[in-house]
């Protein structure tokens, strides 16, 4: 009886590989085809989604999300993303936050699925949208303004535009749930820069508000600064 099912299983498995196989070889030979026909157009206000949902905002919510994420593919007809204008696009962003502010479901779609794609002005174009949500709510959103530092600096290589970013983390963000590295990232920023004197005085900062939780921590941000002349620690540490 055991053995009976064990190849009932086997043979489920395989007749899902070779229906997998299938999708994967006629997926090849009919790739779909690219057009710049795609048309995302203004969305309702959110009191209108509201209304006709019932109520249901964030159920509404996510569908506005579905959406916007799965536009550019209708029926076969692949819409480059560079192709979508990125203020539509922040609209249907816009619209679905404001519906349920406590999803991070826009902000994930803004910085992997949209900020990753498109000129380096549509970049920014996220990137600035994803810092002005994170202020609303920063010990909350900071994953996403973390995103934000990495891609300005390694993606545009705007590194002024990063260090706004990094200091907006180490000034804004105040949950002290919140990993220490987050606080720290102007200063590890700034010191890979060569800018050794702002990476001290932020060093000296973070000590007075006891946001260097350890000796060891205090010694690896000291030697990331080698050329300057790190401050004393309190007594306590």
């Amino acid at each position: 009886m055991k053995a009976r099912s064990i190849a009932a299983r086997a043979t489920v498995w395989m007749l899902l590989c070779t229906c997998l196989a299938a999708n994967v070889w006629f997926q090849r030979l009919n790739p779909p085809a690219w057009t710049d026909i795609g048309d995302l157009r203004t969305p309702p206000t959110a009191d209108v989604v509201r209304i006709a949902s019932l109520g249901e905002n964030v159920f509404a919510g996510y569908l506005v999300l579905l959406f916007l994420q799965d536009f550019n593919v209708p029926l076969g007809q692949v819409t480059p993303l560079a192709a979508m204008n990125r203020s539509t696009v922040i609209r249907w962003l816009d619209l679905a936050t404001n519906l349920d502010p406590g999803t991070r479901y826009p902000l994930l779609l803004a910085a992997r699925h949209f900020a990753e794609t498109g000129t380096p002005e549509q970049r920014k174009t996220m990137l600035d949208w994803l810092y002005r949500r994170f202020q609303e709510r920063p010990n909350e959103r900071w994953p996403w303004l973390v995103h934000a530092v990495f891609a300005a600096r390694h993606v545009l290589h705007d590194n002024d535009l990063a260090k706004f970013y990094a200091q907006a983390l180490r000034t804004q963000v105040t949950d002290p749930s919140v990993p220490s590295w987050v606080p720290q990232m102007e200063l590890l920023l700034r010191a890979d820069l060569g800018e050794a004197g702002d990476a001290q005085a932020i060093l000296g900062g973070l000590i007075a508000a006891g946001q260097i939780r350890s000796p060891a921590e205090l010694k690896f941000l000291e030697s990331r600064i080698p050329t300057a002349q790190s401050p004393e620690p309190p007594p306590n540490m």
